[in-house]
């Protein structure tokens, strides 16, 4: 009898864990669908305005931006789904496991500025990355990492930097180090992130209340996908605050720097 009712306990337990798988990727989809149709809506309406003669040239210069901005946010987008989707078929990131390679991280925080830029103007906003802190911590060495990988996670970073941070503010991206490792920091000025939240923000699917407000679309998933890229490094990611500054460390071991060839 003992058998037969530890046997249904568990049996009542995989029940109620299908349950929640289901109603958690129902959500997932719903994210899924809205999160797309926000860009493509965007892109449609301004390909419209482009193909109309009336619009003056300058007016369409700024639609092209913003059709760069939100393709950007796309492509984004589906990169994070993409990456998600695998992790939840292999938890150990198994599918991502190709050989390290060298990479400039300053050129990398460069092209992922850049790919944000537009979108980041559009509210005021301007993201510098401070040049000379990556030749001081860096110099002439490389992190081996799987660049696919970390530039996703730096992505998440920047992008929700641009949806938080306050208008007319400024996005600043620098290197950052200790005695055991080297890294990327993100700081934005913006919401305030409550100290209640600062532990779970890297829970998958979290999004805090003040998040909600500001954005009401959102995944909750781009902390979470960061996190589990810089665990998959042997590095970490942290999470400094102080009043609306906000400062996400992206830290690798140091023995993960080696001479640029």
């Amino acid at each position: 009898m003992d058998d037969i009712g530890a046997l249904k306990q568990e049996v009542a337990r995989l029940q109620a864990e299908l349950a929640e798988t289901r109603a958690v990727s129902r959500q997932y989809l719903q994210n899924v669908a809205h999160q797309l149709t926000a860009p493509l809506g965007a892109i449609k309406w301004s390909i419209e305005a482009l193909k109309d003669e009336r619009v003056p040239l300058s007016r369409k210069k700024a639609l092209l931006s913003s059709v760069y901005s939100q393709a950007t946010i796309l492509v984004h987008l589906i990169k994070n789904f993409t990456l998600l989707s695998n992790l939840e078929a292999d938890h150990e990131l198994g599918q991502f496991r190709e050989k390290p390679e060298q990479e400039n991280i300053l050129r990398l925080a460069i092209n992922l500025a850049n790919d944000f830029q537009p979108q980041a103007y559009e509210q005021g906003i301007k993201i510098v990355v401070d040049n000379d802190s990556f030749r001081k911590v860096f110099g002439s060495n490389c992190l081996l990492i799987e660049k696919n990988l970390v530039a996703q996670a730096i992505s998440n970073i920047l992008e929700n930097a641009v949806k938080y941070a306050y208008q007319d503010s400024m996005i600043n991206v620098f290197a950052a180090s200790s005695s055991d490792h080297v890294g990327i920091c993100i700081e934005s000025v913006g919401i305030p992130i409550p100290e209640a939240d600062k532990k779970q923000v890297f829970s998958r699917g979290f999004r805090g209340a003040s998040a909600r407000q500001k954005v009401a679309a959102g995944t909750g998933f781009g902390l979470y996908l960061a996190s589990r890229v810089m665990t998959f490094h042997e590095g970490q990611i942290d999470l400094h605050t102080e009043g609306k500054t906000s400062r996400f460390f992206l830290l690798f071991p140091r023995k993960r720097l080696s001479r640029e060839k």
